[in-house]
């Protein structure tokens, strides 16, 4: 009944477990190991790490649910923009391999990669572990990845083994597979039709596959019938390559009270949102192309400028000239503001981009020492920077004259 050729077809799901949680945790290695869970923003749990899941928690409780059953829980905030850059650079990594990707969603995509064997010298098999490992290595998280000859077979096999589990599922292994999943777990049935589907006593995906195509068709709807067949090894779905446009920048942003007018203090604060921004896109290897800096005014009007930069970088410090040039063009002293912020968008690989001719190297890289010095030294955290004092100022302190920074001829 299934296909007995082993590989007709070669499709890879990549899967992050519990993501959110699992990034948090990547850039805070102090939350390893421990019951985390974001969403405190929304006031429901939305992400939960696996000692958490293990104690209780479950997506939608609310902080006081949470507590009851996992007393230690760290109830944090979640970061939408890492996640999203994060997503960015494991596609980037899959892309590195093979050409036919799929963004599924934001944690989980399709990779085609048929055909590879011989130009990687490895199996099927060998070449998804080499993916699998270095999202691992790069990323500081796991991800479940299931291979087999259909998207749904492989949708199916990387939920066989969570976290961090591998389960290839070559063409004669499909039934094992399917006798072994509950129906609820196939991609595209959904909670109504799985219990519809109990009352024929249809309780394994496999009890599902063995359906006349009769049955399928009489009972159920089209998209049942095409799931029908691709549990059964014949490939329908094929991968949605297109690139997606969202999950490429970062923003990051204050309100602060009381508003103020004060141009250096304004500027102070821009500094500090483009420092945070930065170096959350280092953290991933990322260059950035252009900045957007914003003024919100007591009133609620944005003042907004683009700047585009000649050349990525991942360093603030060397375009601050044209940070300034544009935040004079946005800051007028007729109003007063409330909030400010900044976008990096343009994002790329760091190791894909080249300096231009007419950049200062010796400039750049004793800036890059700069960085990595101050970084290891933990003096440079999100919500730090070269560039302003690592203390926090208010509007009521009185703005520092003079933004100070430290002296790149220290490094010479």
């Amino acid at each position: 009944m299934f296909l007995h050729y082993s590989w007709p077809e070669a499709i890879l799901h990549i899967d992050g477990d519990a993501f959110f949680a699992s990034v948090m945790q990547s850039v805070n290695p102090t939350l390893k190991d421990k019951p985390v869970v974001t969403g405190k923003e929304r006031g429901i749990a939305t992400a939960i790490s696996y000692v958490a899941k293990k104690q209780g928690v479950k997506r939608g409780m609310t902080f006081s649910e949470i507590k009851k059953c996992c007393p230690d829980c760290l109830y944090i905030e979640s970061d939408y923009d890492l996640f999203s850059l994060v997503s960015k650079r494991m596609f980037d990594i899959i892309r590195s391999y093979c050409p036919y990707v799929e963004e599924y969603s934001i944690d989980e995509g399709f990779a085609d990669i048929k055909g590879l064997r011989r130009m990687y010298h490895r199996s099927y098999e060998e070449i998804a572990l080499m993916i699998k490992e270095t999202i691992e290595t790069k990323l500081n998280l796991t991800v479940s990845v299931g291979l087999s000859v259909t998207k749904s077979l492989a949708k199916l096999a990387s939920s066989f083994r969570k976290p961090s589990g591998f389960t290839p599922v070559r063409g004669k292994h499909i039934e094992y597979l399917l006798k072994n999943r509950p129906v609820q777990d196939i991609w595209g049935l959904g909670p109504n039709t799985a219990a519809y589907l109990r009352q024929f006593n249809i309780k394994t995906a496999l009890d599902f596959t063995l359906l006349t195509q009769e049955f399928v068709s009489s009972h159920l709807s089209k998209p049942y019938l095409e799931i029908w067949q691709e549990l059964r090894g014949k490939k329908v779905y094929e991968l949605q390559t297109q690139n997606k446009t969202t999950y490429k920048s970062i923003s990051n942003t204050e309100t602060f009270a009381p508003p103020t007018k004060s141009k250096e203090l304004l500027w102070a604060y821009l500094l500090e949102h483009v420092e945070n921004a930065f170096e959350k896109a280092r953290t991933y290897h990322y260059v950035v192309g252009s900045v957007s800096l914003f003024l919100k005014t007591q009133q609620f009007e944005y003042r907004q400028i683009d700047i585009p930069l000649s050349v990525k970088t991942g360093y603030p410090r060397l375009i601050r000239d044209e940070l300034y040039k544009g935040f004079e063009k946005i800051y007028s002293p007729l109003y007063v503001y409330r909030t400010t912020g900044c976008i990096i968008t343009n994002l790329g690989d760091t190791s894909s981009t080249q300096v231009s001719l007419f950049e200062n190297q010796e400039k750049q890289n004793k800036t890059k020492k700069l960085y990595e010095v101050i970084s290891a030294k933990e003096a440079i955290r999100f919500g730090s920077s070269l560039l302003i004092p690592k203390k926090k100022m208010v509007a009521k302190e009185k703005p520092i004259t003079g933004i100070p920074f430290l002296s790149l001829q220290q490094m010479s």
